[in-house]
């Protein structure tokens, strides 16, 4: 059994959940996205797990790709968890429409080097 510390474990669950909230907010105009209370809770609980996830990750992986964001994409968990009356539309946005679609790739990168 792989233990759940293994970083393919973790770049498998960011994967997971990139594809989940591009999934369910693809196609939506973005003020139903942020209309829908629901959706919204689901899109900053993936956005925690990924950022989890990426902390936990060895310094040495994430340094293979060096144009991610690393430090952002782990301060935005903390940002969510304890300032979370501070999260704006505009951080949402720019998440779901330019980080997200940007990370994917690399992570299926990294995933392929761990496999390969």
């Amino acid at each position: 059994m792989v233990s759940a510390k293994d970083p393919r474990v973790r770049l498998q669950h960011i994967l997971e959940n990139i594809d989940g909230i591009l999934s369910h907010t693809e196609g939506l105009a973005f003020e139903t996205i942020v209309g829908d209370f629901v959706l919204v809770r689901a899109v900053e609980r993936s956005i925690q797990i990924i950022s989890e996830a990426a902390k936990e990750l060895p310094p040495e992986l994430r340094s293979q790709e060096p144009d991610v964001p690393w430090q952002r994409i782990i301060g935005i968990g903390s940002f969510l968890r304890h300032e979370y009356n501070r999260i704006n539309q505009n951080d949402i946005r720019s998440i779901l429409a330019v980080h997200l679609p940007a990370l994917r790739p690399a992570i299926i990168r990294l995933m392929t080097r761990l496999d390969g």
